[in-house]
C-alpha cells in the first residue's frame, strides 16, 4: 500500500510539474516595424523574464499586406493573439465582428495611464476593442525661415490662425514663388477643426452643411485657385509635399514623421527650418491617428495577449520607443518631463516636434481621428468619410461651389445614415 501511495505521489508530482511548466506562446504582429527589431526584442525579453510561462512570437507584417494577411488568418482560425492596427482598421474589423472586447482583461488602473481621449477612441458601443499605443507628432508644423525672410515676414513669428496662414501664403507666393502651406485635404478633419458638428447626437442626420463650413471651403477653394497649396495636396500626397518642402518650394508643412526624412535628404533646408504649433483650431481639439493593439475574436491566448499589450504600451517602454522613432506616447507621462528629451529639444527638430505635440496642454484635448465612427456606427464610417472627403475635395478644385459641394455631400450622407 505504501509503495502504491509513493508511486501515485510521484505521478501526481510529475503531472503537476509538467502542468506548471506549460508555456503559452503569444503570436504578436506589428506593422512595418522591422527597423526597430532591437527595441521590440528588448521589450519582449523583459516581459518574458517577468512572466515565466509566456513567450512572445513576434511577426512584422508590411503595412500594405496587413489587411489580406489578417483576414485570411482570422478566417482560417489561425489569427494572431495580438495585432498592431491603426484607428481606421480597428473600426473596420469591429464592423466585421472580428475583434475581441478587452474590458474583462483591463482594470481601471490600467486605463488611467492613458490619455482619456485616446482610450475613448478604442471604445465602440461601450466596449474597448484595443489598447492605444503610439501616435505621430500632430498639431505642429515645420516651416522654412529663409522663405519667410525672403518674403519680408518675421521668421520667429509663424502664423497662429488659419486666416494668418492663408495671408502668409499669399505673401510668400508673391515674393518667392513658393507654395505657402500644405493643409489637410479631408472634409472631416477640416470641419472638425472648425468645431462644426458633423452629425446629430443620435447619428441619424448630417449637420455639417452650415455657413461656417461654406466659409472654410470657400477659403480653401480660393487659396487653391491662387496656387497657394501644392496641387498634389488634394489627394493627400504627403510624400510629394515632403519633396517640395525639401526642395525649398513649400514654406509650411505639417511635421508628422517626415522631419527625419527632411533632415537626412535635405540638410540645407533642415538647417533653415524651425518647428511651430500648427495654425490654431477653433475646436480646440487635437485629432490624432493612433496606432493600437487589438485581439482578434478567435485568438487563442487573449488574456496573455492583453497582458503583453499593456506591458508594451506602458509609459516606460513608450518613452523608450520615442527616443528611436519620431512618435509620441499615448500615456499621461509625457516627453516634456523626460530629461533626455528636454536636453535635446533645441538641437534636434524631431525632438522639438515630439515634445511640442506631446505637451500635456495639447494631449489633454486629444481624440482619435475616427471619433465620428463611434456615433454613426463602425460599419458606416468609411463610406461617410469617403462621401464627405470626395465632395470637399471637389469643392476645393472648383468643380462645385462650396455650397453645392456641401449640399450634395449632406444629401448622400443622410441617405447613408438612414439605412
Amino acid at each position: 500500500m505504501k509503495k502504491f501511495v509513493t508511486v501515485l505521489f510521484l505521478i501526481l508530482t510529475v503531472c503537476t510539474i509538467s502542468f506548471a511548466a506549460k508555456t503559452v506562446t503569444v503570436e504578436f504582429w506589428t506593422l512595418s516595424l522591422s527597423t526597430f527589431s532591437d527595441y521590440i526584442n528588448e521589450v519582449i525579453n523583459s516581459f518574458e523574464a517577468a512572466n515565466p510561462g509566456i513567450e512572445i512570437d513576434w511577426v512584422d507584417v508590411p503595412m500594405g499586406s496587413i489587411q489580406q494577411k489578417l483576414v485570411a488568418a482570422i478566417a482560417s482560425g489561425k489569427a494572431p493573439d495580438l495585432v498592431n492596427l491603426n484607428a481606421q482598421y480597428v473600426l473596420d474589423y469591429v464592423a466585421k465582428n472580428a475583434l475581441q472586447p478587452l474590458d474583462e482583461y483591463v482594470t481601471k488602473e490600467d486605463k488611467f495611464l492613458y490619455w482619456e481621449g485616446l482610450w475613448k477612441g478604442t471604445v465602440i458601443d461601450n466596449k474597448a476593442y484595443a489598447i492605444t499605443w503610439y501616435v505621430g507628432p500632430s498639431g505642429v508644423m515645420i516651416y522654412n525661415k529663409q522663405l519667410f525672410e525672403k518674403a519680408g515676414l518675421d521668421p520667429n513669428k509663424p502664423p497662429e490662425t488659419w486666416e494668418e496662414a492663408i495671408e502668409y501664403s499669399r505673401i510668400i507666393k508673391e515674393k518667392t514663388g513658393a507654395y505657402g502651406i500644405q493643409p489637410n485635404p479631408g472634409g472631416i478633419n477640416n470641419l472638425s477643426d472648425e468645431g462644426i458638428q458633423l452629425v446629430s447626437p443620435d447619428g441619424k442626420k448630417a449637420t455639417f452643411n452650415t455657413p461656417e463650413a461654406v466659409k472654410k471651403l470657400e477659403s480653401m477653394q480660393q487659396a487653391f485657385k491662387e496656387g497657394l497649396f501644392p496641387p498634389d495636396f488634394i489627394i493627400g500626397d504627403w510624400q510629394t509635399g515632403t519633396q517640395k518642402y525639401s526642395a525649398g518650394e513649400l514654406a509650411m508643412f505639417p511635421a508628422s514623421t517626415m522631419i527625419k526624412h527632411i533632415q537626412i535628404n535635405s540638410p540645407s533646408i533642415y538647417a533653415v527650418s524651425d518647428i511651430a504649433p500648427s495654425p490654431r483650431k477653433k475646436s480646440g481639439v487635437t485629432r490624432l491617428d493612433p496606432m493600437n493593439l487589438a485581439v482578434p475574436y478567435n485568438a487563442k491566448n487573449k488574456e496573455e495577449a492583453v497582458k503583453f499589450g499593456l506591458w508594451l504600451t506602458s509609459p516606460y517602454w513608450q518613452i523608450e520607443f520615442s527616443k528611436l522613432a519620431t512618435i509620441v506616447p499615448s500615456t499621461k507621462i509625457t516627453l516634456e518631463t523626460d530629461l533626455w528629451f528636454v536636453e535635446r529639444a533645441e538641437e534636434d527638430l524631431n525632438i522639438k516636434a515630439q515634445m511640442m505635440s506631446n505637451s500635456s496642454k495639447l494631449m489633454m484635448y486629444a481624440e482619435d481621428s475616427t471619433a465620428i465612427g463611434k456615433i454613426i456606427g463602425a460599419s458606416k464610417y468609411s463610406e461617410f468619410k469617403r462621401i464627405l472627403d470626395e465632395y470637399w475635395q471637389a469643392g476645393i478644385k472648383g468643380e462645385y461651389t462650396a455650397q453645392e459641394a456641401l449640399s450634395l455631400a449632406e444629401k448622400e450622407c443622410n441617405k447613408l445614415l438612414a439605412e
